[in-house]
């Protein structure tokens, strides 16, 4: 088994000649979150398969539409702290994560009171259905993400074994129960309980047992204000993009029904998944970005893109193949949506320049976020809000990739600013001043 072991290892160093990053730390963590993706994945396509054969189009759109309501409701629990609480664990300050979480708790609560708010609109319109399924997320946003913050301390620490058994359990358990209630009732109010429950007992049991065998029992009395802030400045970057990421399902339900949204839904689900496997790698390049030279980052994280790019394409080509053939299948129902399925997949080719954004987050590049932040996610919603009500769900999935490209070009503008050409000022700045100081040197 040690032979086995050691001959992996040289060939894992072997392949860094033209991988041109970390393969051992690639591996080592991605693994465990690679097969934690697969399990999301598989449990992503049994509940798919679930909704698309066990209930109405229109009850599985208007399931959908809660969820995407979910979605932006996200804003209120103040995601940027949890990218600033992996940065903080990754520098070895994790005596301020607890504070951070008790700011989770109670900043969320700025969710429950959009809610709230939601809720007495659709009450004051007489949906009573949709009035309830916001109701209990006022309730259960706080809860789910203040709890999820779990998963930041372990990725911090880059104990992604331990993250990606616990991932692996929350989410066979809310699959499992999800499937079973729809075997007995199509209720939506029904269904979202069932999607929040779960999940928040679990996370919670997560979240307890980690803060009770911490290694350090100390807390800091203030935490790290400078932490807090960045987390704070990230949550408010994050605005415009948590409602463009939202936005094309929400407008295609209100301009062509539920009916639609639920083809949408399953049309988006496979190239969805491929893209959260590909997300395990900015997981983990985040604590690794974190602890790099801006200098080496600038040098080679563009090469490594490029190589990354290649790879997608052939996903791409596969995907066209297997989608006509495995559609009729588990979705037969939803035949329309092949095509649509395999047009939204070529939105993926951009996803790799998602990395240079994690680059820049990982160094607190706070003005190049904010700009980045305000204008890819506006200029997306705009042309969802041109597109959808001209073309219907073509205007939708032309505007995904439409827009991945735009945000792609803004990523690769930005991170050319922060990390390319300040790395080249900075280097001239110290020759100048080296030259200087030997001038100033000689007798």
């Amino acid at each position: 088994m040690e032979k086995f072991r050691n001959k992996v290892y040289k060939m894992l160093r072997w392949s860094e000649q033209y991988a041109r990053t970390d393969m051992v730390y690639l591996a080592k963590g991605g693994f465990w979150l690679s097969f934690a993706q697969v399990v999301a994945s598989f449990s992503s396509l049994i509940l798919a398969v679930a909704f698309a054969n066990l209930i109405a189009p229109e009850v599985y759109g208007t399931y959908r539409y809660v969820l995407s309501i979910v979605g932006i409701l996200v804003i209120g629990t103040f995601p940027g702290l949890n990218m600033s609480a992996i940065t903080g664990v990754a520098k070895g300050d994790e005596m301020s994560f607890w504070q951070l979480v008790k700011k989770k708790a109670l900043w969320s609560l700025a969710s429950t009171a959009v809610a709230a708010v939601t809720t007495i609109y659709y009450l004051i319109n007489g949906n009573f259905l949709l009035a309830s399924a916001v109701a209990i997320a006022a309730v259960a946003v706080p809860l789910l993400y203040t709890s999820g913050m779990y998963a930041a301390l372990l990725n911090g620490r880059k104990n992604f074994q331990l993250l990606a058994k616990l991932a692996i359990t929350s989410r066979i358990v809310t699959t499992t129960s999800l499937v079973i209630t729809l075997f007995f009732t199509d209720n939506v109010f029904a269904l979202i309980v069932v999607y929040f429950l779960p999940e928040i007992f679990l996370q919670s049991i997560f979240l307890f047992f980690l803060h009770k065998n911490r290694p350090d029992k100390r807390e800091s009395a203030s935490g790290n204000d400078k932490l807090a802030r960045f987390g704070f400045h990230l949550s408010m970057m994050e605005i415009l993009k948590t409602i463009a990421s939202q936005i094309d399902k929400i407008l295609v339900f209100h301009y062509l029904g539920a009916a639609q949204l639920a083809a949408y839904a399953i049309a988006t689900t496979a190239p969805g998944q491929i893209k959260g496997l590909m997300q395990n790698m900015t997981t983990l390049a985040l604590p690794k970005f974190s602890n790099s030279k801006s200098e080496d980052i600038g040098k080679t994280l563009p090469g490594k893109l490029f190589r990354l790019e290649l790879i997608i394409v052939a996903v791409i080509i596969l995907y066209w193949i297997i989608a006509p053939l495995v559609f009729p299948i588990i979705f037969p129902k939803y035949i329309n949506a092949i095509f649509i399925s395999q047009v939204y997949a070529l939105s993926l080719l951009f996803f790799p320049r998602t990395f240079l954004s994690t680059a820049m987050t990982a160094h607190m590049k706070q003005k190049e976020m904010y700009k980045i932040r305000i204008l890819a996610p506006a200029l997306r919603i705009a042309i969802f809000a041109i597109a959808l009500p001209i073309w219907g769900i073509w205007g939708a999935v032309i505007g995904s990739i439409i827009g991945n490209a735009l945000t792609a070009g803004i990523y690769q503008y930005f991170f050319k600013k922060a990390f390319v050409t300040s790395t080249k000022v900075d280097l001239q700045n110290k020759a100048r001043f080296a030259d200087t100081k030997k001038v100033g040197d000689k007798p």
